[in-house]
């Protein structure tokens, strides 16, 4: 007994030793530096996370060090601990500082000035040499470069020791000319048109690039070495398309024209081979989806020619199908079993279904001032449902449109259960609460225009504390005046009301126009509700506007019927709208359609000084070809206006004038309808405008456009025909310079069909330039 007493109680105090051991206090921080010019203590303190005090831990010395070494001021770093008698330790850096930079500079050069290309380094003089900026300094050139076309251009270091702590540094540039593609020839390719091979990879001739006016200012058909190995897989999917699985490119020849070596000719050497059909198409390892839901989703089949891009399609839509169930971790690899002798393939569809997830908890983090419900309320998944990566993808798209987040990151991670995950909605506030923007628009139609206006796309109007910030509200106050045109407005929108996706609109507004003839004034206040039916993409709306409208300054030069308008008069109209879009960008689209119909109704049962209602309609249409560098517009719009009795009167403020950029270009403004007894334009009570237009690139942001408009408007109610079409045609330039943020529209047009008896047919210019934000 007494044996074990003292064997427990020499136990103990080791043990006890050993705990106190363990738990060494760091009592003093030193740093070690061995070279010129140290940091200051201040700086290195704050790269690392041991303080005296604190717990000594081997793993965080580790972590820290790595954290001195990653700053890229040391060539070596390294930790030890000196033991003090009190049990402490201290803690000592050792630091090997990387040699001083005396000078950088840049050599060869020729293209572009050095304090331009100075800008893109971020090492700096008289400092020690950070790896990682030098690194960073030598990208940023070689990208710059390559941004202005000169993909073949080198950036190479050079580093010379001055003495043993100081060195210089140039940044040797070899430019290189900027190769242009003249000829693509594919060598032995009979089964694969060569067009397809041609517009198939990035490396082929331009015609843009080839005027030479236009060649120093695009980059359309430059060569660039680093797409060939691209360029080469491109041309193998092409006849893996067509079933040719053996096509082999034996070599790619790229040589200088003769006639102008500023072009290459490239030739692709090619053995097509024989193209193989599918012999059977299976599918194997699902176990959590049955057979006949999988079945439909086979994009192959037998006996027909091989296609990769059905297999690929096939796999992506099996993939899809379980990821709408939950599999989360779904792999789908495509197996081919290849007969070279008889020129078959079989294919099985391997799955490997891995686990079904739902979703347990969804966790919202980096949002300070924006409400969780707001970014919630915008969730295409919720808890409950299954881990969907395309809802997931869906929901980050809806976060990023709203406008107030810089970055947004929405994954799926693991919860405490095995077939639950937690979905982690990570997003970055963007700093500014309210925008100001100050600026002037100009255009053939309001003549100069100049704006201020404050907005906030994250606005809160019961959040005062907050500055009115957070609560997912939209509101605008916008002041304009220009030389034919003044106003403002003030515009709120609850896109949520009573938490529900029914967004609320309302607002007033002032508008002063000058036109021609007359002047117009409208003073008024409009609410609408609006909601979204069927999917996304459409959405039905109810509006109201009450206003004060006063036509007045009447010119002589007008018809005594046209004259008599003059004067005040209430419009109050209730209007429906049904609506559907599907464009890729409501400013630049190049893809998808809008569809618009509204009908309104202004009786004086509600106030107003006239009865009469209108219906109208538009479209446009967007299609782009050859990776959108083509792109189709076709948009028609048609509209009436009548009294409730056909023959009854409506104001002149209410009908359609047609002419100008807007709508009937190679016409004045306001030009194009009926003519009053004093062959002036009085205005339509039905009209139509049809627009074609082909837009292709030029140089960077400068986009040309060729199009042509139709339409007329017509004196009388529902009365389309014919007889009174105005033609117009021309040629365009679109430009979205970046330091201004604000397109650019440049029109000259002709009338080649004028039945307007009032203009003459000649040249005319249009122009819109959006309001530009300093």
């Amino acid at each position: 007994m007494i044996s074990f007493l003292k064997h427990f109680a020499i136990l103990l105090t080791a043990g006890v030793l050993s705990f106190a051991a363990g738990a060494e206090s760091i009592a003093k921080i030193t740093f070690e530096q061995h070279g010129s010019r140290p940091l200051s203590e201040d700086q290195l303190f704050y790269n690392i996370r041991l303080r005296p005090g604190m717990e000594y831990s081997r793993e965080i010395l580790d972590e820290d060090i790595k954290r001195l070494y990653n700053t890229g001021s040391f060539t070596d770093v390294s930790g030890r601990t000196l033991p003090n008698e009190d049990g402490s330790v201290n803690l000592q850096f050792d630091l090997q500082l990387q040699p001083q930079v005396r000078k950088v500079s840049l050599e060869g050069n020729a293209k572009f000035k050095t304090d331009d290309l100075r800008e893109k380094i971020t090492l700096a003089e008289s400092a020690p040499l950070n790896n990682a900026r030098l690194r960073d300094s030598a990208r940023n050139l070689r990208e710059f470069y390559r941004s202005e076309g000169y993909n073949e251009a080198t950036v190479t270091p050079r580093i010379v020791s001055v003495d043993a702590d100081t060195l210089d540094i140039t940044f040797v540039i070899k430019e290189n000319l900027r190769h242009r593609v003249n000829r693509v020839t594919f060598d032995g390719a009979s089964a694969v048109p060569e067009d397809v091979l041609k517009n198939a990879v990035a490396n082929r001739y331009s015609f843009w690039g080839s005027i030479p006016l236009l060649r120093d200012y695009n980059n359309a058909g430059l060569y660039d070495s680093a797409e060939m190995p691209v360029d080469r897989a491109r041309v193998l999917e092409c006849y893996h398309n067509a079933g040719y699985l053996d096509c082999r490119i034996t070599a790619v020849d790229v040589t200088p024209d003769e006639e102008d070596p500023e072009y290459l000719n490239i030739t692709y050497h090619l053995e097509e081979g024989e193209p193989y059909t599918v012999s059977a198409v299976t599918f194997s390892g699902n176990s959590a989806v049955e057979d006949k839901a999988i079945a439909p989703r086979i994009r192959l089949k037998e006996k027909e020619t091989f296609c990769l891009t059905d297999q690929n399609d096939t796999v992506r839509a099996i993939a899809a199908h379980y990821e709408t169930l939950g599999h989360a971790d779904v792999d789908v690899r495509p197996v081919q079993t290849a007969d070279p002798e008889h020129h078959t393939v079989a294919v099985d569809f391997r799955i490997t279904e891995g686990r079904r997830y739902t979703v347990r908890a969804i966790n919202i983090s980096g949002n300070t001032y924006t409400k969780d419900k707001v970014i919630r309320r915008e969730l295409a998944i919720q808890p409950g449902d299954p881990v969907d990566r395309n809802r997931l993808e869906v929901s980050k798209s809806r976060l990023m449109g709203m406008g107030y987040f810089s970055k947004v990151e929405i994954p799926a991670v693991n919860a405490d259960r095995l077939d639950e995950k937690d979905v982690e909605v990570k997003v970055e506030e963007k700093h500014e609460r309210f925008n100001i923007k100050v600026g002037a628009g100009v255009s053939d139609i309001n003549n100069l225009v100049g704006m201020a206006q404050i907005s906030s796309n994250n606005f809160d109007l019961l959040n005062p504390g907050d500055w009115f910030y957070g609560g997912g509200q939209r509101f605008r106050a916008q002041g304009l005046i220009g030389v034919d045109r003044m106003g403002g407005n003030i515009d709120f929108t609850e896109p949520w009301l009573f938490d529900i996706p029914l967004r609320f609109d309302t607002g007033l507004y002032w508008d002063e126009n000058e036109y021609e003839y007359w002047d117009e004034r409208r003073i008024g206040v409009r609410v609408g509700l609006t909601h979204k039916i069927f999917d996304d993409f459409t959405t039905i709306s109810g509006n109201y506007k009450f206003e004060n409208v006063n036509v007045r300054h009447m010119s002589h030069k007008l018809g005594p019927e046209t004259r008599e308008e003059s004067g005040k008069e209430w419009v109050s109209q209730v209007a429906v709208v049904l609506d559907r879009d599907t464009r890729d960008s409501l400013t630049n689209p190049t893809s998808g359609y809008n569809i618009n119909v509204l009908a309104a109704v202004s009786p004086k049962l509600m106030g107003s000084t006239t009865d009469f209602m209108r219906f109208e309609t538009r479209g446009s249409f967007y299609y782009s070809f050859f990776n959108k560098a083509i792109i189709t517009m076709a948009g028609l719009r048609l509209g009436t206006v009548t009294g409730f009795d056909t023959d009854d009167r409506v104001p002149i403020f209410e009908r359609y004038f047609l002419g100008g950029g807007d709508t009937i270009r190679g016409f004045p403004y306001r030009s194009v309808g009926p003519l009053d007894s004093r062959n002036r334009p009085t205005g339509g009570q039905t009209m139509m405008v049809g627009t074609v237009e082909i837009s292709h690139p030029i140089w960077r942001w400068i986009r040309g456009a060729v199009f042509v408009d139709v339409g007329n408007a017509w004196e009388d109610a529902c009365k389309f025909g014919p007889g009174g079409i105005n033609v117009g045609a021309g040629y365009g330039l679109r430009l979205m310079i970046p330091v201004l943020n604000a397109p650019i529209k440049l029109d000259f047009a002709y009338p080649i069909v004028n039945d307007q008896d009032n203009e003459s047919s000649k040249l005319r210019f249009h122009f819109n330039m959006g309001f530009t934000v300093y």
